[in-house]
């Protein structure tokens, strides 16, 4: 039988399925992938065993199992399990067209070139990620984005792209149908007036179209949108418009964090008792929270981070991060200019770094906090930016709880 666009990884927390083309995933124990193997080998439903067409059956109400075709390769699924590293997040172009007065990246103003291109890739295929970020900057700057998708999609890596769409076009949206692109989240913070106070003036409309213009296209769009005190009470209406009229997939509302441009915008924040208030009301993500509200109001789990172990970030000129705010404390795990991927991801597995070797026992102040087993002290390069130490409680974390 024909499985389309999935790979099996092992990782950190378990063996998942992944579907390449979107964002659905599911965890399997061994006797399961077992079953999904020999369900595969298949070349009929008349051929299954009873364990078998129920999996089938849960796929190929998805789209992602379907008939066979007689080839070989679509009854063989794809297994990736050469390291634990599931995310690769690339600086694709540090430039922007937008200058936002939130932005925390700290980006190097410089495009991702081919041959740090190749060389990303080449780590790719020795470490076997899942999914690819690729990110800004606006990675639709870079003219390379073409050839990126081209081969990612060669090594069935799900794709998600980070984009302000102000630069989309039918071309761009073609590209991203035609490469299967699993989802593109779309930076819009709330109606008109305030996105362009953000953003720049005009940019809100011109997000819109290129948000229509991608869902015309059948491209999945994510909305992640930037809660302030001013826009707090329309949380519901900005939901309905965006999930309505534009026809998004899925939204993620965040409060700023206080890093990069926000650093000395404390009026770009939102207060402590309105962050708890629609934090409980399931209408705002708390730092952890994965895909956002909707994961969490569906028995998502607890806040768990292991940059540089299941995740690394990449400059576009090349230096490799644990996640993208060590980029902004200036940490490199190492730079492909000297080393391959490889070599810098699996060296800092032996390095004792605190992402890699985290001491839970030094978190003491947030181990004392009633809500420690919820946030699991929120995030350590985050703690160490705002309080200049590793171990100290991550303020922003804090605040979503309500913690002084």
């Amino acid at each position: 039988m024909r499985i389309k666009d999935c790979v099996v990884k092992r990782s950190l927390d378990g063996i998942w399925l992944h579907h390449t083309a979107s964002a659905y995933r599911v965890k399997m124990n061994p006797e399961a992938l077992d079953v999904l193997e020999s369900m595969a080998a298949r070349r009929g439903a008349a051929e299954m065993a009873e364990k078998e067409k129920f999996i089938y059956e849960k796929l190929a109400a998805k789209g992602i199992a379907g008939e066979d075709t007689g080839l070989e390769e679509d009854r063989q699924i794809v297994i990736k399990d050469k390291s634990r590293l599931d995310i690769v997040d690339l600086e694709f172009s540090g430039r922007c067209n937008l200058r936002c007065a939130h932005c925390f990246a700290s980006l190097s103003q410089k495009d991702m070139t081919r041959e740090i291109l190749e060389k990303v890739f080449t780590g790719i295929d020795a470490l076997e990620p899942v999914s690819l970020t690729i990110n800004g900057g606006e990675p639709l700057l870079n003219p390379l984005l073409p050839e990126a998708l081209r081969l990612a999609r060669a090594r069935r890596l799900r794709v998600t792209l980070m984009s302000n769409a102000t630069l989309a076009t039918e071309k761009t949206a073609d590209l991203l149908k035609d490469n299967a692109v699993a989802k593109i989240q779309v930076s819009l913070d709330f109606f008109e007036e305030t996105h362009d106070a953000l953003r720049g003036r005009g940019t809100f409309k011109r997000a819109v179209n290129g948000i229509k213009l991608l869902v015309s296209r059948k491209v999945p769009v994510t909305i992640a949108a930037l809660v302030q005190e001013s826009t707090a009470g329309r949380v519901e209406e900005f939901k309905d418009f965006c999930l309505g009229e534009l026809g998004a997939s899925g939204i993620r509302f965040s409060s700023v964090s206080p890093i990069g441009s926000a650093k000395d915008s404390p009026e770009l924040g939102l207060s402590a008792a309105k962050t708890k208030e629609l934090y409980n009301k399931g209408l705002i993500a708390a730092p952890g929270d994965g895909d956002g509200v909707i994961a969490r109001f569906a028995g998502g789990r607890n806040f768990y981070c292991k940059a540089g172990v299941n995740q690394c970030f990449i400059s576009a000129d090349g230096q490799v991060y644990a996640c993208h705010y060590f980029q902004n404390l200036g940490e490199s795990m190492g730079s492909l200019a000297d080393r391959s991927l490889e070599t810098i991801y699996r060296d800092y597995q032996d390095s004792r770094a605190v992402p890699v070797d985290l001491d839970w026992n030094k978190l003491k102040k947030c181990k004392a906090c009633a809500h420690f087993a919820m946030c699991m002290g929120g995030c350590r390069a985050r703690a160490k930016i705002l309080t200049s130490k590793w171990y100290d409680p991550d303020p922003f974390s804090c605040g979503i709880y309500g913690v002084e």
